[in-house]
């Protein structure tokens, strides 16, 4: 139900090339860059959705994209780990948010967790 949303990250280079690999096995893409800002969105749209942008104030974030099924999740976080991201939640069913609740989590370059899940 998001329209976007925008984090602040440090790193701004590192962050935008992490994005860039690890929300490929979702669907998402780079759809335009410059030297500070980056926005990404689906393959199947034109929209953009999930924006980084460099800053000085480091706040950390969660944010949970969806997938399709859970072989999105494993991929989404395969990627994160080969792109630089800490783990920090393998791929599984998490019960206690839903029965049916299949996600994985990472740590992103700047610290902000990140997680993909769909719903069994």
């Amino acid at each position: 139900m998001i329209d976007h949303f925008e984090i602040k990250v440090v790193d701004f280079e590192n962050c935008r090339d992490f994005y860039q690999h690890v929300l490929s096995p979702l669907g998402i893409e780079l759809k335009w860059a410059d030297d500070s800002a980056a926005g990404f969105g689906l393959t199947t749209e034109p929209n953009v959705r999930f924006l980084i942008e460099k800053g000085d104030n480091n706040a950390k974030s969660h944010i949970a994209f969806s997938a399709l099924n859970k072989e999105q999740v494993i991929e989404f976080h395969q990627a994160g780990l080969t792109h630089g991201a800490s783990c920090n939640g393998k791929p599984g069913l998490r019960k206690k948010y839903a029965p049916n609740y299949y996600a994985a989590f990472l740590l992103d370059p700047d610290g902000n967790n990140v997680e993909a899940v769909v719903y069994l």
